[in-house]
């Protein structure tokens, strides 16, 4: 079936991510947007949704080849507006900006600005200019110990600290220590994953919420504005949120907007913060890219994706759907309970009754129950990706099955014949299950 020119064409990347979910639908009900769905298999999630129009299959985000084959599938698919999910997304689209086509938007800030972004050491550096308030931080004195061999020096500093890796690198590379005897040996296991460049040591702010302040820029300017708190994540001490609410403080919100102004900042980004003994709040980090729990936003009003795109396109029109609510609240079961299932000291019983009181809205589409309710692209790593042979009809097979009537429309085809599975958790799948507090994700 032939392209329907007079549907704007959205390329949503990182398939495997369920969040990838709810921007395609929210693109589909707001715009009729015509959805090129991106994933490492025939079975990633979007690739099954019946949001998704055209699936296009490739290698994980955080390997080499992945930007080339992005670029292919842009050469293909020539879509008007290429919206990354996932941070190893947005890295690549950085990368290749200078190389797509003219006529395809990517909304991302300048390449300098993300630099900022992405490296913590920055942030804090730039928060400090700015007079927003930080953990205290002691990476120096850690350093210079291990340059010293390290002595026994370490037993004074303020134990428990927090450790995290310096720069993004698309997975959980945190850890909470609360004893100097096991400083050194938690230290040497964050250096050693894959990925990281430097270990920072900060205080460890106490209590396992975070929150933080969603912002749409254009140009330097904003134009929506969306706070969450995190009442429960994954894991426990900060990352994904599994039950999210809606929140309003001007301080973080008047803080985040100082960060993204300074850095003249394009696009989406999350700020986020943890409240301190005093009341007051330290940044953690920015997070340049959509958050793992972008669908409280998107459902209570806050359109993000679909208003980026009527910008970027220069499409006539009001945001549609209700106005924004002022109170909600979200349960994310899937990510809760996957978590629970592979933690031994969790309990799947705690984590159900975690889900069902108090009631809340669920992250579950009972519409596209085909997207949802597909394993992770780990469970399901025999499926060759390669090709688009009985996965894909399958695939549209499932479209169909939910009521999609495009599901006819949909061309499996790799982007290269070098696609793979990935081996990532639901939640921010090349991202790992927790990302945005400082699990690379909320």
């Amino acid at each position: 079936m032939g392209r329907d020119r007079s549907r704007p064409t959205v390329m949503v990347l990182d398939g495997d991510n369920d969040n990838a979910i709810q921007v395609a639908t929210e693109l589909s009900e707001d715009l009729d947007a015509e959805v090129v769905g991106v994933g490492t298999s025939n079975w990633s999630r979007l690739l099954r949704s019946r949001y998704c129009d055209v699936g296009v299959t490739t290698g994980p985000a955080s390997e080499p080849g992945y930007a080339d084959q992005l670029l292919d599938a842009v050469e293909a698919h020539r879509p008007d507006l290429l919206v990354p999910v996932g941070y190893h997304s947005v890295a690549a689209v950085d990368r290749i900006r200078d190389d797509l086509p003219d006529a395809v938007e990517c909304w991302l800030p300048p390449s300098d600005s993300l630099d900022v972004a992405v490296d913590k050491v920055a942030t804090a550096e730039l928060a400090a200019e700015l007079d927003v308030g930080t953990p205290t931080s002691f990476t120096d004195r850690v350093a210079a110990l291990d340059e010293r061999g390290r002595p026994g020096e370490v037993a004074d500093l303020p134990f428990p600290l927090f450790l995290k890796a310096r720069h993004e690198c698309g997975k959980n590379v945190t850890a909470a220590v609360e004893r100097p005897g096991a400083f050194w040996a938690t230290y040497d296991d964050l250096v050693a994953e894959r990925g990281v460049r430097e270990v920072i040591v900060q205080e460890c702010i106490p209590g396992e919420r975070t929150y933080a302040c969603g912002l749409l820029y254009d140009d330097g300017a904003p134009q929506l504005l969306f706070a969450h708190e995190e009442l429960r994540s994954v894991p426990r001490e900060g990352g994904s949120g599994t039950r999210v609410r809606l929140f309003r403080d001007p301080r973080i919100e008047t803080a985040a907007i100082r960060l993204l102004d300074s850095l003249d900042w394009h696009g989406p980004a999350l700020v986020e913060f943890k409240r301190c003994a005093d009341g007051s709040y330290a940044l953690m980090e920015i997070n340049p890219k959509l958050w793992a729990s972008y669908a409280l936003a998107s459902q209570a009003g806050y359109r993000f994706v679909s208003t980026c795109a009527r910008r970027a396109l220069g499409l006539d029109g009001a945001q549609t759907g209700h106005p924004p609510d002022a109170t909600a609240e979200m349960v994310f079961p899937l990510r809760e309970l996957y978590y629970a299932a592979r933690t031994d000291d969790e309990s799947l019983l705690r984590s159900a009754a975690a889900i069902c009181w108090p009631p809340a809205r669920l992250d579950l589409n009972l519409r596209d129950l085909g997207a949802w309710l597909t394993p992770p692209a780990a469970v399901v790593d025999t499926v060759d990706t390669a090709t688009a042979g009985p996965s894909s009809v399958e695939t549209s097979a499932q479209n169909a099955a939910n009521g999609d009537g495009r599901a006819d429309e949909t061309d499996r085809r790799p982007a290269s014949s070098e696609g793979t599975n990935v081996d990532p958790p639901p939640g921010d799948a090349d991202e790992s299950i927790a990302d945005e507090a400082d699990l690379p994700g909320d």
